[in-house]
């Protein structure tokens, strides 16, 4: 079902039990692996996390963020999204993820990321992160990063910080 443009946002939403994400889109983690031996409360107590994550034209973009680990994006179905990195000393990237580009995309771990819709109506991806994602080690990006950019990166990355004009 999930393999064709006919199907709408709202079945891919429905189907997966995708809920909506704070950041933009829908998400729903479908997987972790805990280390063993290691203490529940430990921000770095799992191995990897997986998640569905389903951007759409109602909720296009994923608001910039960053992670203490790297993030393996894999396109499941519908149309073509842009990842946006950015590293120390202004290192930016913005790769293509979804037919006819490429399949998977890694970030580094560290690098911020956004995530935005360029065409279709929806785009369903998977997220793995290794060692997993918990909340203490996730940071959104605020106004204050328009004084550490570019200008000309800011105009690229500021419509994705939460608070942007």
């Amino acid at each position: 079902m999930l393999a064709t443009m006919e199907c709408d946002a709202a079945a891919v939403i429905a189907s997966l039990d995708l809920a909506p994400n704070p950041a933009g889109g829908y998400v729903r983690q479908y997987h972790s692996a805990r280390y063993p031996g290691v203490t529940e409360g430990s921000p770095m107590n799992k191995m990897i996390t997986v998640i569905y994550y389903l951007l759409t034209l109602a909720s296009p973009l994923a608001r910039l963020h960053r992670v203490h680990a790297d993030g393996l994006h894999f396109h499941h179905a519908g149309g073509v999204l842009r990842i946006h990195s950015l590293g120390p000393a202004d290192d930016y990237r913005a790769e293509l993820l979804g037919p006819p580009n490429a399949y998977q995309v890694a970030v580094a771990g560290g690098r911020w990321k956004a995530i935005e819709l360029v065409s279709g109506p929806w785009a369903l991806i998977s997220e793995a992160v290794v060692p997993g994602w918990s909340p203490e080690l996730h940071e959104s990006a605020d106004m204050s990063l328009r004084d550490r950019v570019s200008p000309a990166l800011w105009a690229i990355l500021g419509p994705f910080v939460g608070d942007a004009p």
